[in-house]
């Protein structure tokens, strides 16, 4: 039997892992498309890298500027905001209970008063750990390293991270990894919310600034549904200029008309954008304030898939060899995107780990290739769905998951990589593959 791991959990002795990264750009860029009429109202971000994300995270509430009107996109972030901020895009607002329930945090560990309620959320959700509370009440700056441990833990991802904690990442500063984290590291590398510098170094004790750390939120809310859940999004059917409208299908096919703001700002692939720029098929969330300021639309031209369609079958694990009934339930109760070869079949098996309620799914839509001279290339496009944040759910524990078959081929397999129905890649491994 021969495994090929495309996570970085390690949960048995057959699993071996893979792991790539791209370069995280720091350069501010001029834009090549025509900007949004309307100016960013946080005059120091306008024209910025990382404009689009400061727009998502500030129509969302998630960061805030100042009272000059300026983001200070360069500023370090502390530990206690980043904790905050977490928990306002994880939708746990405090009540008047949990303040008065957490009042201890401020006087015995000296956390501002304004954060008590949060601070306290983020221990009893486990996004912040007691050790922590040292860093959180002197509002030390927020380090790289720190900023990866927080991300895991906010995409429930903390067992795999703990699993991993032996695996070094490939970086040149490795060493300088406290070993308590490098899985956390790992797997938000891997997971593409983080990446490495052009140097091939990671700098774990850098302090984050509030722009990347707009950059990193927005990566993790694109990687769990429910955030989005209350925001207009689908894909571009028609555009109405005239009366500054949008068509769009939804994911239950369903047509609706969205007449956009006077006020919206307009970004179409992480650039500012306007709306004779867009196009049918393109992917668009389109974010209110709340406060009417301003509307945020975020639209991403999604890339065609060029490799050929394979013929999948879904497999019936009840049915199944117990070889393959063993893989699966070892690797289902965490979040996995695996491939394995067991009697000459190659298998694709997508799980979200342990759920405590329902609502939860995930399905393999397609398997596709492409080959060149390296080998054969995988891409396994995946659809993932979490209950709105208000559902009414039943609270039984279930592990979610989706186990496909494919005829093994003859040719060497160099690459696989797990996407979204959007084509980003949710996890990848690749070179000389077995």
């Amino acid at each position: 039997m021969t495994v090929l791991i495309v996570s970085l959990l390690l949960t048995s002795p057959f699993l071996t892992t893979g792991f790539s990264y791209a370069h995280w750009k720091y350069e501010p860029w001029q834009s090549d498309t025509a900007a949004s009429s309307l100016d960013f109202p946080l005059k120091d971000a306008k024209g910025h890298w990382a404009e689009y994300a400061i727009a998502e995270m500030y129509a969302k509430g998630v960061m805030k500027g100042y009272e000059d009107n300026t983001f200070r996109p360069n500023k370090p972030v502390t530990f206690l905001e980043a904790v905050v901020m977490l928990e306002k895009l994880l939708w746990r607002e405090p009540t008047e209970s949990d303040i008065d329930a957490f009042s201890y945090l401020e006087m015995n560990f000296n956390i501002p008063k304004w954060a008590v309620g949060y601070v306290g959320l983020a221990l009893r959700q486990e996004l912040l750990s007691y050790g922590e509370l040292g860093k959180v009440s002197l509002q030390q700056p927020l380090v790289r390293q720190d900023a990866a441990v927080l991300a895991v833990r906010a995409l429930d991802l903390t067992k795999q991270a703990q699993k991993i904690n032996e695996a070094p990442p490939p970086f040149t500063d490795s060493a300088q990894i406290n070993d308590s984290v490098a899985g956390y590291v790992f797997l938000a590398c891997e997971r593409k919310v983080m990446n490495g510098f052009p140097d091939g170094s990671f700098r774990p004790v850098n302090p984050i600034s509030r722009a990347e750390t707009a950059v990193l939120l927005s990566k993790v809310a694109n990687q769990l549904p429910f955030i989005n859940s209350e925001e207009k999004s689908g894909f571009i059917k028609s555009i109405n200029q005239s009366r500054n409208s949008l068509t769009l299908v939804n994911d239950a096919n369903r047509e609706t008309e969205i007449i956009l703001p006077e006020k919206t700002l307009i970004y179409l692939n992480d650039k500012p954008a306007a709306i004779e720029q867009l196009a049918a098929e393109v992917h668009v969330r389109i974010i209110g304030t709340g406060t009417g300021d301003f509307t945020v639309l975020i639209g991403h031209n999604i890339i065609p898939d060029n490799g050929a369609e394979v013929v999948m079958e879904p497999v019936n694990l009840s049915t199944a060899p117990l070889e393959i009934q063993q893989w699966v339930e070892i690797n289902k109760i965490y979040e996995n995107y695996l491939a394995g070869i067991f009697n000459e079949n190659l298998y694709f098996l997508a799980s979200r780990g342990e759920k405590k309620r329902s609502g939860y799914t995930v399905d393999i839509l397609k398997v596709s290739t492409t080959t060149d001279a390296k080998g054969i290339h995988y891409k396994i496009w995946v659809d993932r769905s979490d209950p709105a944040r208000d559902a009414v759910t039943t609270p039984s524990i279930n592990y979610p998951y989706a186990l496909v078959r494919v005829e093994l081929p003859p040719e060497k397999i160099n690459s696989v990589t797990f996407v979204d129905k959007l084509n980003q890649v949710i996890a990848e491994t690749e070179g000389n593959v077995p």
